[in-house]
């Protein structure tokens, strides 16, 4: 049987190797160059590691002590990882609808891939006390007032509204 903390390092590396092929087809789009496949790479390596971050993530919080979320950093993992995967999302639901790869939209996928590497990091940082991540606050916990996160839905929701408008055209 495998413990969950080996499961949760084999997920891990499925994940971020994912994002981290993922960014570089970004970074090509962006820079155009490389060959055609990059924008087809691009997504669907996006897709895998989304696919693998649930695993991850439940995974983690099984093999982490204690009651899972009891750990400041954690908490910004699940924070970070969350708002990767919802960039992601984005950018494949983008992608799917017909939009074009243009600088914006590489651009958001490489901030997708940023965050979930952020949040690889700070992983380093919890199990083994090593990170390069020095910017990285240690006992904070970022989480929005409930002013800032009823803003951001009406924003998404307007955008979804503006999206479903133009597409329908």
């Amino acid at each position: 049987m495998i413990s969950s903390g080996t499961l949760h390092v084999i997920s891990t590396e499925l994940t971020v190797g994912m994002f981290a092929l993922s960014g570089v087809a970004f970074l090509l789009c962006l820079l155009q160059k490389g060959p055609i496949s990059r924008e087809a790479v691009a997504h669907w390596a996006l897709l895998g590691g989304l696919l693998a971050t649930p695993l991850a993530i439940f995974t983690g919080i099984n093999a982490s002590p204690g009651d899972g979320l009891d750990n400041p950093l954690l908490a910004n993992k699940m924070l970070l990882s969350m708002t990767s995967a919802g960039l992601a999302i984005g950018v494949l639901v983008r992608r799917k609808r017909g939009g074009d790869v243009d600088s914006r939209h590489a651009g958001i996928g490489m901030v997708s891939v940023a965050l979930m590497l952020t949040t690889a990091g700070m992983g380093g940082e919890y199990s083994r006390s090593e990170t390069l991540l020095f910017f990285v606050p240690k006992d904070t916990v970022f989480l929005f007032p409930i002013w800032a996160s009823v803003i951001l839905i009406i924003l998404g929701l307007a955008i979804l509204g503006k999206s479903a408008i133009e597409h329908r055209s």
